[in-house]
């Protein structure tokens, strides 16, 4: 309580305490006390600014929140009330009021902001999902035909002729073009389908290795993976992409000379961690740290950056997919985002990610090379009939002989007429009157030992799941290089082949 009068102000102990202020002398006036509370220094000058303004404007009542710090340096949120009386008899004004801790409250209106935030995101996130999936099968549909005979096209043109250059660049496009479609289709994926021990500190070497002959000539790339044979359960090539993401915007950032540091580390966390995208709890973690010295971001930026199709580049040289697609990678995986950066001090973004695996095995380095062929009978279905041309001139030319039908109802009744003449069946999943799962479960009961494998341009756990349960061997993604096909063709015939010889 304070007497303007007379200046003689009365604060209670439990004020005092909650302030973590010593007691007030008798006679000290409110300004003496004032300038004692160890208001926040950025809070400070409002406060004095509206007591100031109660007394000039008369008002009746005045209400204020503010932080103070205590002397073992914690900070604590105060709310003030006060009022204002004017009392009779000549007594002068008198103004009373309280103060309460609302430091709780103020951590549970943050937390729930940050929760807020999160859901908003992947609001924004499924709705990006529910785009791709409605258009992703038509059109790598149509990017698999462009791919294709863009890639006999290459083969039949002599290098370093003008139309082996345009066919060239017309290939990169189409290839731009299916990881613009593979980065959106992301989104929309709920789960990561069978998940497999994931050796990080091998993954994360190989994405590197690609990067590094990518990057401006003046960025210098430093590693320092230190991470031992600690894993997780999920996808290799999704942890190659986060790797490949973070870099290329790193490197990005730069816009000029300067330096890009990757880290990868084991961290125990022996409490919750607040990160940017998520709260961690305490647990065996693998940290993958990516820095960069550009000119950093503002606090407006790095709230937006995981935004889908927000991008601070020019028009022409981002699309704002890709700390989306890590986002919704690390988040799949269990693991958080922390973001660090500020105008003028560059920018460090660090991957947490659960350590799931403990000892995982270093994989064998994988070849390049694809074996041909021997001759045997590969039955091809699809109902777009320039992809069922065109499979057939690719795989004609990995050395198998193709059958191609662009009905699936025309390729079964080709099995029940001859189950014995071929040797696998190559089919697209989405098909009119009979899905490539509805197809397989059919052949399997005509013929249970042929392999089938799948293509799709929309691949998602449940057609995976579907695909399995059918006896599907592999399920490939559309649109297919040549030697992808080959790959899976390989694999698949491996047990036939060695029962021949």
């Amino acid at each position: 309580m304070w007497d303007a009068a007379q200046d003689r102000l009365f604060v209670s102990t439990a004020v005092q305490q909650l302030l973590g202020m010593p007691p007030a002398g008798a006679d000290e006036t409110r300004q003496a006390y004032l300038s004692r509370v160890p208001f926040h220094p950025e809070d400070r000058e409002q406060v004095l600014r509206s007591i100031a303004e109660q007394l000039e404007t008369g008002a009746e009542r005045i209400e204020y929140e503010a932080r103070v710090v205590l002397p073992d340096g914690s900070i604590r949120w105060v709310l003030s009330r006060a009022r204002r009386f004017d009392a009779g008899g000549g007594e002068g004004v008198r103004v009373a009021g309280v103060s309460v801790d609302i430091t709780e409250r103020k951590a549970a209106d943050q937390e729930r902001q940050r929760l807020e935030a999160q859901l908003r995101q992947a609001q924004k996130l499924e709705a990006i999902g529910t785009l791709a999936g409605g258009i992703a099968h038509d059109f790598n549909n149509i990017l698999a035909a462009i791919l294709g005979y863009g890639e006999m096209a290459q083969k039949g043109s002599a290098a370093g002729t003008a139309q082996r250059r345009h066919i060239d660049a017309a290939v990169a496009a189409g290839l731009r073009a299916k990881s613009l479609v593979e980065r959106i289709l992301a989104f929309s994926r709920n789960d990561m389908g069978r998940r497999v021990p994931v050796h990080v500190g091998s993954a994360v070497a190989e994405a590197l290795d690609g990067i590094a002959a990518s990057l401006p000539q003046e960025a210098v790339l430093t590693q320092r993976l230190a991470a031992g044979d600690a894993g997780v359960l999920g996808d290799a090539t999704q942890v190659h992409q986060v790797v490949m993401n973070l870099c290329m915007n790193a490197a990005h950032a730069l816009r000029g000379p300067g330096s890009i540091d990757v880290i990868l580390e084991r961290r125990s966390l022996r409490e919750a961690l607040a990160v940017t995208t998520c709260t961690l709890p305490a647990g065996e973690y693998l940290c993958l740290s990516v820095s960069d010295s550009g000119e950093g971001m503002p606090a407006g930026v790095v709230e937006r950056i995981f935004d889908p199709f927000f991008t601070t580049r020019g028009v022409g040289v981002g699309t704002g997919l890709g700390l989306s697609l890590v986002h919704g990678i690390v988040t799949e995986l269990q693991g958080g985002i922390a973001v660090d950066s500020a105008p003028g001090r560059g920018t460090r973004m660090q991957v947490y990610l659960p350590v799931t695996a403990p000892h995982v095995p270093v994989p064998e380095p994988r070849t390049a090379r694809v074996e041909p062929g021997q001759g045997e009978i590969i039955l091809v279905v699809d109902d777009e009939e320039g992809l069922v041309r065109l499979a057939e001139e690719a795989l004609a030319e990995l050395g198998y002989e193709p059958v191609g039908y662009a009905s699936p109802h025309a390729a079964l009744a080709a099995v029940r007429a001859d189950p014995s003449r071929f040797d696998l069946v190559l089919s697209d999943e989405a098909m009119p009157g009979m899905t490539g799962t509805e197809l397989a479960l059919a052949i399997r009961g005509l013929r249970a030992d042929l392999p089938v494998v799948l293509m799709s341009g929309f691949v998602t756990p449940a057609i995976k799941a579907g695909a399995q349960d059918a006896g599907v061997v592999a399920v490939l993604g559309k649109p297919l290089m040549a030697a992808e096909i080959g790959r899976a063709l390989e694999a698949a015939l491996r047990s036939l082949r060695a029962t021949r010889q």
